[in-house]
């Protein structure tokens, strides 16, 4: 089963080739190699196998992403296509897979969506391209930011091109909420008009934000003693770290390796309710690593202290929540643990996520949460580690936020201007604010 990757925009691109960076990291990293038993180093390599054939076409010892890189702009394409930085990989992008643009988007979502209409035909070409190269299609993996043109404006119209030419995949959207502060000053007209239009074309969006990436780097940052602030490539590492720990394989209780849809099928029992959240332990910086040791049970007590106070970090917890005092309410969790310890977790995540208290109430206790593990490869450096994949009322906050500002621009007919050129007039920004705000209404009620 393959998986398709589309690279959208400036930060779809960046991530996207993180990506399959950390990918590779993971496949070739094994605690302790020489420590391995044969049944170990024969579980590796199903691992290693199973990731290979889910991410990359193997010919003749050469990978090849499976994926398509867009962009309006030369600047970061021409990053991933630089023959010095693809001599420094172990894979490399298929060209006729690469479709790049001169004019940009101009931070303009519906210039973006202009553009996305018409490069429509080669963007096609070049994703059944990827499809005729796998045998069979687990899930469509897009990966955007809300903020710019292209990625949100773009994104949205390949999305969408997407799900008219494979209606029974999945189609599992990462998006990037831009920091609160703002990046452009139409950023949450742009973020409202794509999370409605991916909104009714994905299946689920998996929700990661700017601002808590940045203060993620920080904490990662000021552990690892370095004297320097931090940067877009911190903020990426960390989502990828994450996003990858869901996208590599893991087993069920039967040990045999789930693919990606059947882990959505469990997150998403009902399809109005999309909205992924991703938190993951232990947040260690890589020079902590070799000096920490952690207990199954220490982590899944932080995971769930994080889930009660409704933080993605670790630190600034208030340690007195209970369950019944919990900040969010999730229609379905799932658990991803990834180690050589064979030791069973079900006794702690009963004692911290068996709780009516942290689940809508129409949810039944037998579907509380998912539990998958991996016990013959751990990941990257981590000795344990730990995914709660949440579809929850975390990412309200953030689309709460968008939906205001885009309503205080609005009132003042701000900048429609820019749009209205494009032929997207104040009817579509109308339907657009019914549209979320009636996301945002169904899971505050829950």
């Amino acid at each position: 089963m393959s998986c398709i990757v589309l690279q959208l925009g400036q930060c779809g691109n960046q991530v996207g080739q993180r990506v399959f960076d950390t990918l590779i990291e993971d496949n070739l990293t094994h605690l302790n190699p020489s420590k391995l038993s044969i049944e170990n180093r024969s579980s590796i390599n199903d691992y290693v196998r199973h990731s290979l054939d889910r991410f990359f076409i193997q010919h003749e010892n050469k990978l090849t992403a499976r994926a398509l890189a867009i962009d309006t702009e030369l600047k970061v394409i021409d990053q991933l296509m630089n023959e010095k930085s693809q001599s420094k990989r172990h894979w490399s992008y298929e060209k006729k897979c690469v479709i790049e643009g001169r004019l940009g988007s101009g931070n303009n979502w519906a210039c973006g969506y202009r553009n996305g209409s018409l490069a429509e035909e080669n963007i096609l070409n070049s994703f059944r391209w990827q499809l005729e190269n796998s045998d069979r299609v687990d899930a469509i993996l897009p990966i955007l930011s809300l903020a710019g043109g292209t990625g949100s404006g773009l994104g949205a119209y390949v999305v969408e091109c997407i799900r008219d030419e494979l209606p029974r995949s999945f189609l599992l959207t990462t998006i990037v909420v831009p920091y609160t502060s703002g990046e452009v000053v139409v950023q949450n007209y742009n973020s409202l008009l794509t999370l409605s239009h991916l909104y009714h074309s994905a299946d689920a969006l998996l929700v990661f934000e700017n601002d808590i990436l940045q203060q993620y780097a920080k904490k990662l940052v000021s552990c690892s003693g370095l004297d320097r602030p931090t940067n877009i490539h911190d903020m990426n590492n960390i989502l990828t770290r994450h996003l990858c720990s869901f996208l590599q394989p893991i087993s069920n209780k039967n040990a045999s390796v789930c693919e990606i849809n059947y882990l959505l099928e469990s997150l998403l029992p009902h399809s109005f309710y999309k909205l992924l959240t991703l938190r993951c332990v232990p947040q260690l910086s890589d020079q902590a690593l070799d000096f920490s040791t952690y207990k199954w049970s220490s982590l899944i007590k932080n995971l769930s202290q994080m889930y009660i106070n409704n933080s993605y970090l670790d630190e600034g917890l208030n340690w007195s929540l209970k369950p019944h005092q919990t900040r969010t309410k999730s229609v379905a969790n799932l658990f991803l643990a990834r180690s050589y310890d064979k030791e069973d977790i079900d006794q702690d995540l009963k004692q911290y996520f068996n709780h009516s208290t942290l689940y809508s109430s129409y949810t039944p206790s037998s579907d509380y949460y998912s539990v998958f593990n991996y016990r013959d490869k751990s990941y990257l450096n981590y000795e344990k580690y730990v995914s709660l994949i949440s579809n929850c009322q975390t990412p309200v906050s953030a689309l709460d936020r968008i939906v205001s500002k885009s309503w205080q621009l609005f009132g003042q007919k701000a900048y429609l201007h820019h749009y209205l050129k494009y032929d997207v007039d104040e009817q579509a920004f109308l339907n657009s604010f019914v549209q979320i705000e009636q996301v945002i209404k169904s899971y505050k009620e829950l």
